[in-house]
C-alpha cells in the first residue's frame, strides 16, 4: 500500500487534528497577551501557562482507564466538547487561579483526544507506509499550530472574539474523527517500562528525551509570556512563536535521515550544540527582526529532532517486544520535562527577562556535555543495527507506541 492511499482515507482525521491543532496554536498567544493586559505578573504568567503541561501528564497517564470504558468516539466528543467549554470559560473569568484550572484540565483533554485521533491514524497505516503518514502528520500539526498562532491578528485580544474562535476550532475537531468510516480503534495504552529497567540499558535515550522537554516546554510554552513582557504585538510574537516550528518542519526529516547513515549520538550533539550557540545568539538580538527569526528558525531546526533522535537511539538497544512500553515511558518523560521547565524558567523570569534564553542555553549546554561524556566511555550500537529513523510531533502518543510495536529491527 502507498503512502497516497491512506492519506486519502484518513483526510477527516487529518482535519480534526488540524483543527484541534489550530485550537491549541491560537491559545498560546492569546493568553500571554490577556495575561499581560489584566496586570499578571510575568511569573502569574507562566505558572498558568505550565499547568497545561502537568495537565497533559495525566492526561496521557488516565486517559486508557475512560477509553476502556466508555470507548473512543464517546471519549473524544465529550473530551473535545469539554476543551471547547473550558476556552470559552477562560474568556469569561480572567483570572490567574480559573486560567490555571482550566489550562491544567484542557491539557488532559488534549492529551486523551491526540490519543483517540492517533489511534484511528495508526489504523490506517502498515508498515510500507507508516513513516510517510507519520511524516506527513507531523507537518499537518505544525502548520495547524502556527495557522492558529497568526489567527491572534484576527481580533484584539482584550474581546471574547478570539477565545470563540478557538472554541470553534476546538469544537469543529470532533465533527471529522466522529464521522469517520472507522467503526473504532484500537484499545488501551500499554503500560509503561520501569524507569529504573530503561534507564540502566539506555540512559542516553531517557535522559535526552526529558532534557529535550525543558528546552521545548519553555521556548514554545513561555514564548508568547517573554513576547508579551517586551511589549510585541501579537504578529511579533506569532512570528517569534512560530519561527522554531517551522525550522523543526524543514530540517528534522533531513537531520533524522543523517542519524541513520552515521552514529546517531554524533549528530545528537551537534544539535544540542548548534542549539546552544542559536539559543545565545538571539538572546543578543532584538527577536523581532529579520536575523532573529533565522536563528530562531536554525534553533527549532536543531533543537526539535532531538526528541525524535533520542526515542531512535532508545530503539536501537531495545527488542521488538519491550519498544511500544519503552515509548509509553519516554512520552510522559518529554511530558515531565516540558512541565518542569517552563516552571524552572518562570521563576527565574521574575528575576530577569532574559532567563527566556539563558535557562535553555544551560540545558542544551548540558545535554551537549552529557552526549560527549557517553560517547567517550560508552559504546553504541553499529550502524547496522540502528533502526530506521521516524519523525513525529512532540505530541504523539499512541501512534508512535504502535509504531515502535511493530517496526522491524
Amino acid at each position: 500500500m502507498t503512502t497516497t492511499r491512506p492519506l486519502i482515507t484518513a483526510w477527516s482525521l487529518f482535519l480534526g487534528i488540524a483543527l484541534l491543532q489550530a485550537g491549541v496554536g491560537l491559545q498560546r498567544p492569546l493568553l500571554g497577551l490577556r495575561a499581560e493586559v489584566e496586570g499578571f505578573a510575568p511569573i502569574t504568567t507562566s505558572l498558568v501557562m505550565t499547568a497545561y503541561y502537568a495537565g497533559f501528564v495525566l492526561g496521557t497517564r488516565y486517559v486508557g482507564k475512560i477509553l476502556d470504558a466508555v470507548g473512543h468516539i464517546r471519549t473524544f466528543a465529550g473530551l473535545a466538547s469539554l476543551a471547547s467549554t473550558i476556552v470559552l470559560v477562560q474568556g469569561l473569568w480572567v483570572t490567574p487561579w480559573s486560567w490555571g484550572l482550566c489550562r491544567l484540565t484542557f491539557g488532559v483533554c488534549v492529551a486523551a483526544l491526540y490519543v483517540v485521533a492517533e489511534s484511528w491514524l495508526n489504523d490506517f497505516a502498515d508498515n510500507s507506509n507508516r513513516g510517510g503518514l507519520l511524516s506527513s502528520y507531523m507537518v499537518v500539526a505544525v502548520a495547524a499550530t502556527m495557522l492558529g498562532q497568526y489567527s491572534i491578528g484576527l481580533a484584539a485580544v482584550t474581546e471574547f472574539t478570539l477565545f470563540a474562535i478557538a472554541s470553534i476550532m476546538v469544537s469543529m475537531s470532533l465533527v471529522p474523527v466522529a464521522l469517520s468510516k472507522r467503526a473504532a480503534a484500537p484499545v488501551g495504552i500499554p503500560e509503561p517500562i520501569s524507569f529504573r529497567r530503561l534507564h540502566s540499558i539506555v540512559p542516553t535515550g531517557i535522559v535526552i528525551c526529558g532534557l529535550s522537554g525543558m528546552t521545548l516546554g519553555t521556548l514554545i510554552g513561555l514564548g508568547p509570556v517573554y513576547g508579551s513582557s517586551q511589549g510585541w504585538s501579537a504578529f511579533q510574537i506569532a512570528n517569534f512563536v512560530g519561527a522554531p516550528l517551522a525550522g523543526s518542519v524543514v530540517l528534522q526529516i533531513p537531520l533524522g535521515r543523517l542519524s541513520d547513515r552515521v552514529p546517531r549520538r554524533g549528530v545528537m550533539v551537534i544539535c544540542a550544540l548548534g542549539a546552544t550557540i542559536s539559543c545565545l545568539i538571539v538572546s543578543q538580538l532584538d527577536g523581532r527582526n529579520v536575523l532573529s527569526l533565522v536563528v530562531l528558525f536554525l534553533l527549532g531546526g536543531l533543537a526539535l529532532p532531538l526528541y525524535s533522535m533520542s526515542v531512535a537511539y532508545t530503539n536501537d538497544w531495545l527488542e521488538q517486544q519491550e519498544r511500544t512500553a519503552a515509548a509509553a515511558l519516554l512520552i510522559r518523560m518529554h511530558g515531565v520535562g516540558s512541565f518542569l521547565g517552563p516552571l524552572i524558567a518562570g521563576l527565574l523570569l521574575g528575576i530577569d527577562l532574559k532567563a527566556y534564553f539563558y535557562f535553555p542555553v544551560v540545558i542544551f549546554a548540558t545535554m551537549t556535555l552529557y552526549l560527549m561524556y557517553r560517547i567517550s566511555f560508552h559504546t553504541a550500537p553499529n550502524l547496522e543495527s540502528q533502526t530506521r529513523f521516524m519523525p513525529f510531533p512532540l505530541r504523539a502518543s499512541r501512534m508512535v507506541s504502535e509504531m515502535f510495536g511493530r517496526e522491524k529491527r
